[in-house]
C-alpha cells in the first residue's frame, strides 16, 4: 500500500480519547463490537466456505465447469450479501437491528481487506511477512480498544504552513 503523504500546507492530526461510560453505554459499545466481530465472521466463514467446498468437487474430480463459483470478497459484495443473509440467518435475525449499520460495515471491511492482503501476500505483492487466511475472530479475546471511523466528517483540516524560522528551530544556514 503506498504511504500518505500529506499535500503542502497540509498538517495531519490524531487524538486518542479515553471513554468513561456508564453501565448501559458500556453494553451498547460492547454490542457494536460484537457486532463487528459477528459480521468479519461471518463474512470470513462465506467466503471461505465456498474456497472448501471447490477443493472438495476438485478431489471428486468435477470438471471446472462444473464446480461452485468463487465468492467474491470486496466490500460491497460482502455488504450485498450480508444484507441478504441478516434477516433470515439465525446468528443475525434477533439483533441486526439493535446496532448501528456502521458496525457491521466496520466488521465487512476488516474482512474484505484482510482477504486482500492475504491475496496480496500469496501473490508476493505485499511486503513484510507472509500472511496467511483470514482466521475467525474470538469473543474472549478481544482487545479493549475499538476504532472508530466517522465517514460523515473530514479527516484532514487545512492549517497555514509555517515558516522554519517562525517555530524557533535552527535550521542549521
Amino acid at each position: 500500500m503506498k504511504r500518505f503523504e500529506p499535500r503542502p500546507g497540509f498538517v495531519v492530526q490524531a487524538y486518542r480519547f479515553a471513554l468513561d461510560p456508564n453501565a448501559a453505554q458500556e453494553a451498547a459499545l460492547r454490542s457494536h463490537c460484537g457486532a463487528a466481530r459477528a459480521a468479519y465472521n461471518w463474512a470470513v466463514a462465506w467466503v471461505t466456505a465456498s474456497w472448501w467446498q471447490r477443493a472438495a468437487e476438485q478431489s471428486y474430480g468435477v470438471c471446472e465447469a462444473g464446480l461452485t463459483p468463487w465468492r467474491p470478497w470486496s466490500l460491497p459484495a460482502l455488504r450485498k450479501a450480508f444484507n441478504q443473509v441478516k434477516h433470515t440467518d439465525p446468528r443475525f435475525a434477533g439483533w441486526w437491528t439493535d446496532n448501528s449499520k456502521e458496525a457491521y460495515n466496520t466488521g465487512l471491511a476488516n474482512a474484505a481487506a484482510a482477504f486482500d492482503s492475504y491475496r496480496a501476500s500469496k501473490q508476493g505483492k505485499r511486503r513484510g511477512k507472509r500472511v496467511g487466511m483470514p482466521r475467525f475472530k474470538a469473543k474472549r479475546k478481544s482487545s479493549n480498544g475499538v476504532p472508530v471511523h466517522d465517514r460523515h466528517h473530514p479527516r484532514r483540516r487545512r492549517r497555514p504552513a509555517r515558516h522554519p524560522a517562525a517555530s524557533g528551530h535552527h535550521t542549521g544556514a
